[in-house]
């Protein structure tokens, strides 16, 4: 477990699954560098991260329970975001469809899985995607904040 520290938000990253194989710091250091920028545009003005955000890196296996327990939904996802309190947001990470999407999509296994965990942190300052307007404008920022950092 490691953690890295932000002026108010600690990110705690773990990796809970063994099959899929990935560069842990690189997307450490991506997300890292997108932080700063991703704080400075909440969706509402009074949204802000938790003190903490746990980052799991889980099987497709845990992810579909997760998934069908607290979303109503038995398939594997690529992330799933809690707001648990002020004090604590959790972000878990399907390994393994996650894999399939980089494939799909041209990207690294680290560009993706960043993507989804900045995706995670967006979902925590506010935004959704749950609407088509929605899903657009959050789209639109998980794409420059990740980009902007990929430069």
């Amino acid at each position: 477990m490691k953690t890295t520290r932000t002026p108010k938000t600690h990110l705690i990253w773990a990796q809970r699954q063994r099959r899929i194989k990935l560069e842990f710091k690189l997307v450490q250091a991506l997300v890292t560098a997108a932080l700063p920028l991703c704080l400075k545009k909440p969706r509402y003005p009074e949204a802000r991260l938790p003190d903490v955000v746990e980052i799991s890196i889980v099987s497709d296996r845990v992810i579909t329970k997760v998934h069908e327990e607290f979303l109503d939904d038995p398939t594997p996802t690529d992330v799933i975001t809690f707001a648990h309190s002020e004090e604590l947001g959790e972000i878990l990470i399907g390994a393994e469809t996650v894999a399939t999407h980089a494939l799909n999509f041209n990207q690294t296994l680290e560009q993706e899985i960043a993507r989804c965990v900045l995706h995670g942190l967006l979902h925590l300052l506010g935004y959704d995607d749950t609407t088509p307007e929605e899903y657009v404008l959050m789209h639109e920022q998980q794409e420059k904040l990740l980009q902007l950092n990929m430069a």
